[in-house]
């Protein structure tokens, strides 16, 4: 089996924020850069998707069936939603969150022991349900990143490592007896396209 993880594209509203569970969708290139990614990777047998607009409505709009994963949202940033990092009142809780996300949880969201927790579950049901061999699953920055540090074995002091940018593709190859491998990281369609 054949799993594309694509983070949703560049999103309505303004920048460098987190968005959480704001349910934004979106902007006419976020549109575009999606189209390009799926255009290269052609025809899949299922999309699941966030339950957000930026994931869902693209979804919804490609031909294949969607199966909407309600557990795949984003980390919910409680009052850090729609705020740069230089609008976070506790900034010695902000770093803490990008040295080690392990025990974070920003003032009235979720814990992020909890998000790895329901995000890695859904995965794993999502990976034992049907046969299909080709997958897509659209999902935000940091559902994609516990995932990608999941199967790499990576601690939690590393998730930021992981580059994942709007529209970015992961590949995992899930061949049956084997464990998952990632094929490559946050490739973009330009990058692809040169191959």
């Amino acid at each position: 089996m054949m799993i594309d993880l694509i983070r949703h594209g560049d999103v309505a509203g303004r920048k460098h924020v987190a968005r959480g569970r704001t349910d934004v969708p979106l902007s006419d290139a976020g549109w575009q850069q999606l189209q390009a990614v799926k255009q290269v990777i052609g025809h899949v047998d299922q999309i699941a998707t966030s339950p957000l607009k930026r994931c869902r409505l693209f979804a919804e709009s490609c031909d294949e069936p969607v199966l909407v994963l309600p557990d795949m949202q984003e980390i919910d940033f409680g009052d850090w939603e729609d705020k740069s990092a230089d609008e976070v009142e506790d900034q010695v809780l902000l770093h803490r969150f990008f040295d080690d996300p392990c025990d974070f949880q920003a003032p009235n969201g979720e814990a992020f022991d909890m998000f790895s927790r329901r995000v890695l579950a859904a995965w794993e049901v999502w990976l034992e349900s049907e046969a299909a061999e080709h997958r897509v699953l659209l999902a935000h920055g940091c559902v994609i990143r516990v995932i990608l540090a999941h199967l790499l074995g990576m601690p939690s002091e590393s998730f930021w490592n992981l580059v994942i940018d709007p529209a970015g593709w992961t590949r995992v190859s899930c061949l049956q007896g084997e464990k998952p491998r990632v094929l490559f990281i946050n490739r973009s369609v330009e990058s692809s396209c040169k191959e």
